[in-house]
Protein backbone atom coordinates (compact mmCIF):
# COMPACT_ATOMS: atom_id res chain seq x y z
CA UNK A 1 0.00 0.00 0.00
CA UNK A 2 1.15 3.11 -0.94
CA UNK A 3 0.39 4.46 2.69
CA UNK A 4 -0.91 8.01 3.75
CA UNK A 5 1.92 7.73 6.28
CA UNK A 6 6.00 7.14 6.16
CA UNK A 7 6.62 8.23 9.56
CA UNK A 8 5.66 12.30 9.24
CA UNK A 9 1.71 13.75 9.92
CA UNK A 10 -0.01 16.01 7.73
CA UNK A 11 1.30 17.84 4.92
CA UNK A 12 4.80 15.65 4.99
CA UNK A 13 2.72 12.60 4.32
CA UNK A 14 1.19 13.45 1.15
CA UNK A 15 4.28 14.70 -0.53
CA UNK A 16 5.74 11.59 0.41
CA UNK A 17 2.44 9.95 -1.23
CA UNK A 18 2.57 12.30 -4.25
CA UNK A 19 6.44 11.36 -4.58
CA UNK A 20 6.14 7.44 -4.32
CA UNK A 21 5.86 7.14 -8.15
CA UNK A 22 8.85 9.19 -9.23
CA UNK A 23 11.10 6.54 -6.65
CA UNK A 24 10.56 3.34 -9.24
CA UNK A 25 13.68 2.42 -11.14
CA UNK A 26 13.75 3.10 -14.35
CA UNK A 27 12.90 0.30 -16.58
CA UNK A 28 16.33 -1.40 -18.31
CA UNK A 29 15.74 -2.86 -21.60
CA UNK A 30 16.32 -6.22 -21.74
CA UNK A 31 15.58 -6.82 -18.16
CA UNK A 32 12.64 -8.91 -16.55
CA UNK A 33 9.08 -6.76 -17.06
CA UNK A 34 10.84 -3.93 -19.28
CA UNK A 35 10.75 -3.58 -23.12
CA UNK A 36 12.71 -5.70 -25.56
CA UNK A 37 15.74 -4.83 -27.43
CA UNK A 38 14.91 -4.06 -30.93
CA UNK A 39 15.89 -6.75 -32.56
CA UNK A 40 13.63 -8.90 -29.40
CA UNK A 41 16.28 -9.64 -27.29
CA UNK A 42 16.41 -10.16 -23.51
CA UNK A 43 18.72 -10.97 -20.04
CA UNK A 44 19.58 -14.23 -19.99
CA UNK A 45 16.79 -16.44 -18.87
CA UNK A 46 14.12 -14.00 -20.19
CA UNK A 47 11.92 -14.49 -23.47
CA UNK A 48 10.48 -11.67 -25.59
CA UNK A 49 6.92 -11.54 -25.99
CA UNK A 50 4.35 -9.25 -26.44
CA UNK A 51 6.97 -7.06 -26.30
CA UNK A 52 8.01 -7.30 -23.09
CA UNK A 53 10.77 -9.30 -21.84
CA UNK A 54 9.21 -12.31 -19.53
CA UNK A 55 10.05 -15.43 -17.06
CA UNK A 56 7.82 -17.65 -18.91
CA UNK A 57 8.74 -20.68 -16.35
CA UNK A 58 10.48 -23.68 -17.38
CA UNK A 59 9.63 -24.98 -20.64
CA UNK A 60 7.06 -23.39 -21.80
CA UNK A 61 7.19 -25.02 -25.40
CA UNK A 62 6.90 -28.55 -23.73
CA UNK A 63 2.70 -27.61 -23.60
CA UNK A 64 2.35 -25.51 -26.36
CA UNK A 65 4.21 -26.71 -29.36
CA UNK A 66 4.74 -22.78 -30.46
CA UNK A 67 5.96 -19.66 -29.27
CA UNK A 68 3.32 -17.24 -27.93
CA UNK A 69 2.75 -15.75 -31.08
CA UNK A 70 0.56 -18.34 -32.52
CA UNK A 71 -3.26 -17.74 -32.38
CA UNK A 72 -4.53 -21.05 -32.00
CA UNK A 73 -4.91 -24.04 -29.37
CA UNK A 74 -1.97 -26.40 -31.01
CA UNK A 75 -4.08 -29.35 -29.47
CA UNK A 76 -6.96 -29.11 -31.40
CA UNK A 77 -6.35 -29.99 -35.21
CA UNK A 78 -9.04 -27.41 -36.02
CA UNK A 79 -11.88 -29.74 -36.80
CA UNK A 80 -13.76 -29.53 -32.75
CA UNK A 81 -11.58 -32.60 -32.32
CA UNK A 82 -9.14 -31.84 -29.19
CA UNK A 83 -6.96 -35.70 -29.82
CA UNK A 84 -7.37 -36.05 -33.31
CA UNK A 85 -9.37 -39.45 -33.06
CA UNK A 86 -12.50 -38.57 -34.70
CA UNK A 87 -14.29 -37.54 -31.86
CA UNK A 88 -15.03 -34.22 -31.23
CA UNK A 89 -15.75 -34.72 -26.88
CA UNK A 90 -12.78 -36.57 -26.51
CA UNK A 91 -14.26 -39.26 -24.25
CA UNK A 92 -12.60 -42.14 -26.37
CA UNK A 93 -16.42 -43.42 -27.48
CA UNK A 94 -16.46 -41.36 -30.64
CA UNK A 95 -19.95 -40.47 -30.54
CA UNK A 96 -19.69 -37.07 -29.22
CA UNK A 97 -21.21 -38.48 -25.55
CA UNK A 98 -18.79 -37.15 -23.11
CA UNK A 99 -18.94 -40.03 -20.08
CA UNK A 100 -18.57 -39.29 -16.11
CA UNK A 101 -14.75 -39.56 -15.26
CA UNK A 102 -13.81 -40.57 -12.16
CA UNK A 103 -13.38 -38.23 -8.96
CA UNK A 104 -9.93 -37.50 -7.73
CA UNK A 105 -11.22 -36.36 -4.51
CA UNK A 106 -13.24 -39.42 -3.56
CA UNK A 107 -12.19 -41.99 -6.26
CA UNK A 108 -15.93 -42.11 -7.26
CA UNK A 109 -17.39 -41.38 -10.77
CA UNK A 110 -17.30 -37.72 -11.41
CA UNK A 111 -20.64 -36.24 -12.35
CA UNK A 112 -21.02 -34.01 -15.12
CA UNK A 113 -23.27 -31.55 -13.72
CA UNK A 114 -22.84 -27.59 -13.67
CA UNK A 115 -20.92 -25.21 -15.42
CA UNK A 116 -18.56 -26.06 -18.09
CA UNK A 117 -17.65 -22.91 -18.71
CA UNK A 118 -15.84 -20.57 -16.66
CA UNK A 119 -14.98 -16.33 -16.89
CA UNK A 120 -12.30 -15.47 -14.24
CA UNK A 121 -10.85 -11.60 -13.73
CA UNK A 122 -7.82 -10.92 -11.76
CA UNK A 123 -7.85 -7.47 -10.86
CA UNK A 124 -5.01 -6.31 -9.10
CA UNK A 125 -3.74 -3.51 -6.74
CA UNK A 126 -0.76 -1.72 -8.71
CA UNK A 127 0.94 0.59 -6.21
CA UNK A 128 4.48 -0.03 -5.45
CA UNK A 129 4.00 -2.24 -2.06
CA UNK A 130 2.38 -5.46 -4.31
CA UNK A 131 5.06 -5.98 -6.61
CA UNK A 132 6.13 -8.96 -4.40
CA UNK A 133 2.65 -10.10 -4.41
CA UNK A 134 1.95 -8.99 -8.21
CA UNK A 135 6.01 -11.59 -9.36
CA UNK A 136 4.78 -14.11 -7.50
CA UNK A 137 1.08 -14.41 -9.09
CA UNK A 138 2.22 -14.00 -12.54
CA UNK A 139 5.06 -16.48 -11.92
CA UNK A 140 5.27 -18.46 -14.84
CA UNK A 141 5.16 -22.08 -13.21
CA UNK A 142 2.60 -20.69 -10.50
CA UNK A 143 0.45 -19.32 -12.56
CA UNK A 144 0.65 -22.50 -14.99
CA UNK A 145 -0.86 -24.74 -12.69
CA UNK A 146 -3.29 -22.18 -11.63
CA UNK A 147 -4.56 -22.25 -15.53
CA UNK A 148 -4.35 -26.04 -15.33
CA UNK A 149 -6.52 -26.07 -12.20
CA UNK A 150 -8.90 -24.23 -13.77
CA UNK A 151 -9.03 -26.26 -16.65
CA UNK A 152 -9.47 -29.45 -14.55
CA UNK A 153 -12.43 -27.95 -12.12
CA UNK A 154 -15.80 -30.19 -12.41
CA UNK A 155 -14.39 -33.09 -14.11
CA UNK A 156 -12.35 -31.08 -16.37
CA UNK A 157 -12.46 -29.89 -19.87
CA UNK A 158 -13.72 -26.48 -18.86
CA UNK A 159 -13.92 -23.56 -21.55
CA UNK A 160 -12.28 -20.83 -19.88
CA UNK A 161 -11.37 -17.24 -20.21
CA UNK A 162 -9.30 -15.33 -17.97
CA UNK A 163 -9.25 -10.96 -18.26
CA UNK A 164 -6.74 -8.56 -16.08
CA UNK A 165 -7.58 -5.16 -14.32
CA UNK A 166 -5.58 -3.10 -12.01
CA UNK A 167 -7.12 -0.98 -9.33
CA UNK A 168 -7.85 2.34 -10.92
CA UNK A 169 -10.57 1.49 -13.28
CA UNK A 170 -8.02 0.43 -15.90
CA UNK A 171 -10.09 -0.75 -18.32
CA UNK A 172 -8.66 -4.05 -19.77
CA UNK A 173 -4.80 -5.13 -19.19
CA UNK A 174 -3.21 -6.68 -21.80
CA UNK A 175 0.38 -7.38 -23.71
CA UNK A 176 2.20 -4.90 -25.23
CA UNK A 177 1.21 -5.51 -28.92
CA UNK A 178 -2.10 -7.32 -28.15
CA UNK A 179 -3.29 -8.56 -31.95
CA UNK A 180 -6.20 -10.35 -30.31
CA UNK A 181 -9.54 -8.52 -31.27
CA UNK A 182 -10.44 -10.03 -27.47
CA UNK A 183 -9.13 -8.61 -24.50
CA UNK A 184 -8.99 -11.38 -22.67
CA UNK A 185 -7.31 -14.71 -22.22
CA UNK A 186 -9.75 -17.87 -23.97
CA UNK A 187 -8.92 -20.91 -24.21
CA UNK A 188 -10.25 -21.56 -27.28
CA UNK A 189 -7.85 -19.42 -28.67
CA UNK A 190 -4.40 -20.52 -26.22
CA UNK A 191 -2.96 -23.28 -24.44
CA UNK A 192 -2.44 -23.19 -20.76
CA UNK A 193 1.25 -22.05 -21.04
CA UNK A 194 0.32 -19.63 -23.84
CA UNK A 195 -2.02 -18.13 -21.08
CA UNK A 196 0.23 -18.66 -18.60
CA UNK A 197 2.93 -16.11 -20.70
CA UNK A 198 0.25 -13.58 -21.64
CA UNK A 199 -1.19 -13.22 -17.94
CA UNK A 200 2.30 -12.79 -16.96
CA UNK A 201 2.70 -10.14 -19.45
CA UNK A 202 -0.83 -8.36 -18.42
CA UNK A 203 0.08 -8.39 -14.75
CA UNK A 204 3.80 -6.66 -15.38
CA UNK A 205 1.81 -3.76 -17.16
CA UNK A 206 -0.30 -3.42 -13.56
CA UNK A 207 2.60 -3.77 -11.51
CA UNK A 208 4.34 -1.13 -13.35
CA UNK A 209 1.61 1.59 -13.75
CA UNK A 210 1.62 2.50 -10.28
CA UNK A 211 -1.74 1.85 -9.14
CA UNK A 212 -4.23 4.57 -8.10
CA UNK A 213 -3.98 7.51 -6.34
CA UNK A 214 -2.92 7.78 -2.36
CA UNK A 215 -5.55 5.88 -0.49
CA UNK A 216 -7.47 5.62 -3.55
CA UNK A 217 -6.65 1.81 -4.43
CA UNK A 218 -10.21 0.28 -5.37
CA UNK A 219 -9.59 -3.32 -7.23
CA UNK A 220 -13.47 -4.30 -6.32
CA UNK A 221 -14.92 -0.88 -7.63
CA UNK A 222 -12.60 -1.58 -11.04
CA UNK A 223 -13.38 -4.96 -11.48
CA UNK A 224 -17.44 -4.27 -10.82
CA UNK A 225 -17.18 -1.15 -12.82
CA UNK A 226 -15.56 -2.70 -16.20
CA UNK A 227 -17.32 -5.78 -15.64
CA UNK A 228 -21.35 -3.93 -15.51
CA UNK A 229 -20.02 -1.75 -18.19
CA UNK A 230 -18.57 -4.17 -20.98
CA UNK A 231 -19.47 -4.58 -24.39
CA UNK A 232 -16.57 -7.04 -25.12
CA UNK A 233 -18.47 -9.76 -24.46
CA UNK A 234 -16.53 -11.24 -21.70
CA UNK A 235 -19.08 -12.19 -19.04
CA UNK A 236 -21.13 -15.30 -20.81
CA UNK A 237 -24.87 -16.19 -19.32
CA UNK A 238 -23.79 -20.06 -19.37
CA UNK A 239 -20.25 -19.17 -17.39
CA UNK A 240 -19.64 -19.16 -13.65
CA UNK A 241 -17.91 -15.37 -13.08
CA UNK A 242 -14.93 -15.60 -10.66
CA UNK A 243 -13.43 -12.50 -9.68
CA UNK A 244 -10.31 -12.93 -7.76
CA UNK A 245 -9.22 -9.42 -5.65
CA UNK A 246 -5.80 -8.54 -4.36
CA UNK A 247 -4.94 -6.01 -2.77
CA UNK A 248 -2.87 -5.38 0.64
CA UNK A 249 -5.78 -2.40 1.37
CA UNK A 250 -9.05 -1.91 1.67
CA UNK A 251 -11.72 -1.03 -1.42
CA UNK A 252 -11.94 2.73 -0.92
CA UNK A 253 -11.22 1.81 2.90
CA UNK A 254 -12.68 4.28 5.67
CA UNK A 255 -9.48 5.04 7.41
CA UNK A 256 -7.96 6.05 3.64
CA UNK A 257 -10.71 8.66 3.22
CA UNK A 258 -10.38 12.37 4.18
CA UNK A 259 -11.23 12.53 7.65
CA UNK A 260 -10.24 9.00 8.28
CA UNK A 261 -6.96 9.46 10.17
CA UNK A 262 -5.49 11.49 12.29
CA UNK A 263 -3.04 12.72 9.40
CA UNK A 264 -5.84 14.35 7.44
CA UNK A 265 -4.85 13.51 4.14
CA UNK A 266 -6.27 10.58 2.30
CA UNK A 267 -8.88 9.89 -0.98
CA UNK A 268 -11.86 11.76 -1.35
CA UNK A 269 -13.64 8.94 -3.67
CA UNK A 270 -15.80 7.08 -1.42
CA UNK A 271 -16.94 4.02 -3.43
CA UNK A 272 -20.50 2.43 -3.30
CA UNK A 273 -21.83 0.18 -0.81
CA UNK A 274 -20.46 -3.27 -1.30
CA UNK A 275 -24.50 -5.01 -1.65
CA UNK A 276 -25.01 -3.09 -4.74
CA UNK A 277 -21.45 -3.50 -5.64
CA UNK A 278 -22.30 -7.00 -5.61
CA UNK A 279 -25.89 -7.19 -6.74
CA UNK A 280 -24.43 -5.26 -10.34
CA UNK A 281 -22.22 -8.57 -11.06
CA UNK A 282 -25.65 -10.92 -10.06
CA UNK A 283 -27.51 -9.12 -12.32
CA UNK A 284 -24.67 -9.81 -15.04
CA UNK A 285 -25.88 -13.55 -14.22
CA UNK A 286 -29.91 -13.02 -14.61
CA UNK A 287 -30.27 -12.50 -11.08
CA UNK A 288 -28.74 -15.90 -9.81
CA UNK A 289 -26.47 -15.16 -7.17
CA UNK A 290 -24.71 -18.89 -8.34
CA UNK A 291 -23.20 -17.62 -10.91
CA UNK A 292 -20.79 -14.82 -9.45
CA UNK A 293 -17.87 -16.37 -7.09
CA UNK A 294 -15.17 -14.05 -5.31
CA UNK A 295 -11.74 -14.80 -4.90
CA UNK A 296 -10.33 -12.73 -2.26
CA UNK A 297 -6.59 -12.14 -1.03
CA UNK A 298 -6.16 -9.06 1.42
CA UNK A 299 -5.70 -7.79 4.66
CA UNK A 300 -7.75 -9.72 7.71
CA UNK A 301 -10.18 -7.64 9.32
CA UNK A 302 -10.15 -9.98 11.99
CA UNK A 303 -6.18 -9.70 12.50
CA UNK A 304 -4.93 -7.08 15.05
CA UNK A 305 -1.61 -5.70 14.87
CA UNK A 306 -2.38 -2.48 15.92
CA UNK A 307 -2.18 0.84 14.33
CA UNK A 308 0.35 3.03 12.07
CA UNK A 309 1.38 6.40 12.33
CA UNK A 310 -2.11 7.53 11.03
CA UNK A 311 -4.04 5.45 13.13
CA UNK A 312 -4.70 3.25 10.59
CA UNK A 313 -5.80 -0.36 11.59
CA UNK A 314 -3.18 -2.90 10.38
CA UNK A 315 -3.41 -6.57 9.55
CA UNK A 316 0.45 -7.05 9.67
CA UNK A 317 3.41 -4.65 10.01
CA UNK A 318 6.51 -5.37 8.42
CA UNK A 319 7.83 -7.22 6.32
CA UNK A 320 4.43 -7.48 5.11
CA UNK A 321 2.24 -4.57 5.68
CA UNK A 322 -1.53 -5.01 5.11
CA UNK A 323 -4.25 -3.54 6.60
CA UNK A 324 -7.79 -4.35 7.61
CA UNK A 325 -9.89 -4.77 3.68
CA UNK A 326 -13.40 -4.87 5.83
CA UNK A 327 -15.31 -4.44 2.58
CA UNK A 328 -13.12 -6.81 0.63
CA UNK A 329 -14.46 -9.58 2.85
CA UNK A 330 -17.38 -8.35 2.95
CA UNK A 331 -18.34 -8.68 -0.82
CA UNK A 332 -16.43 -12.30 -0.28
CA UNK A 333 -19.00 -12.93 2.31
CA UNK A 334 -22.22 -11.88 0.19
CA UNK A 335 -21.71 -14.99 -1.89
CA UNK A 336 -23.53 -17.79 -2.21
CA UNK A 337 -22.79 -21.51 -0.60
CA UNK A 338 -19.42 -21.82 -1.58
CA UNK A 339 -18.80 -19.31 -3.80
CA UNK A 340 -17.00 -16.69 -1.69
CA UNK A 341 -13.15 -17.18 -0.30
CA UNK A 342 -10.76 -15.21 1.63
CA UNK A 343 -7.38 -15.51 2.08
CA UNK A 344 -4.74 -13.12 4.36
CA UNK A 345 -2.62 -11.38 2.13
CA UNK A 346 0.03 -11.16 5.28
CA UNK A 347 0.93 -15.09 4.80
CA UNK A 348 3.25 -13.39 2.74
CA UNK A 349 3.86 -13.17 -1.35
CA UNK A 350 4.45 -17.07 -1.58
CA UNK A 351 1.16 -17.74 -0.38
CA UNK A 352 -1.08 -15.98 -3.38
CA UNK A 353 -0.52 -18.15 -5.55
CA UNK A 354 -0.84 -20.98 -3.42
CA UNK A 355 -4.42 -19.41 -2.65
CA UNK A 356 -6.03 -19.09 -5.63
CA UNK A 357 -5.12 -22.53 -6.64
CA UNK A 358 -7.04 -23.61 -3.19
CA UNK A 359 -9.68 -21.51 -3.45
CA UNK A 360 -9.87 -23.50 -7.01
CA UNK A 361 -9.54 -26.55 -6.24
CA UNK A 362 -11.79 -26.60 -2.97
CA UNK A 363 -14.45 -23.36 -3.75
CA UNK A 364 -14.65 -22.32 -6.69
CA UNK A 365 -14.80 -26.47 -7.86
CA UNK A 366 -17.91 -26.63 -5.61
CA UNK A 367 -19.48 -23.88 -7.24
CA UNK A 368 -18.92 -24.52 -10.72
CA UNK A 369 -21.03 -28.23 -9.79
CA UNK A 370 -23.64 -26.31 -8.09
CA UNK A 371 -24.20 -23.40 -10.95
CA UNK A 372 -26.71 -24.55 -13.16
CA UNK A 373 -26.83 -22.46 -16.24
CA UNK A 374 -30.25 -21.65 -18.14
CA UNK A 375 -30.28 -23.96 -21.34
Amino acid sequence: MRKLALGFAGLSALLVGLTLEGCKDACVIGAEGCECTGGGACDPGLTCLSGLCVNAGPNPDDQSGNDETSSSNTTDPGDGDPTGDGDPSGDGDGDGTKLDTLDSETGGPCVDTGCKKVDMLVAMDGSLSMLEEINALKDGQAFLSIVNTLEGLNCGGIDYRIGVTGDNNNGWVVPNNWADPNPWFDSDTYTPAQISVHFQAAATKVGNSGGAAVGCEHVLTTAVDLLGNDNSGFSRDDALLVVVLMSDVDDYGWYDQMGGNICGVGCNVAGQPVPVLYDTLVALKGGDSAGVAAIVIAGNPAANAGVNFCQQPQSCGAPVEAYHAERLYEFADLQAGMNGFTADICDGPTAVPDAVQTALADNIDLACQEFQPEG
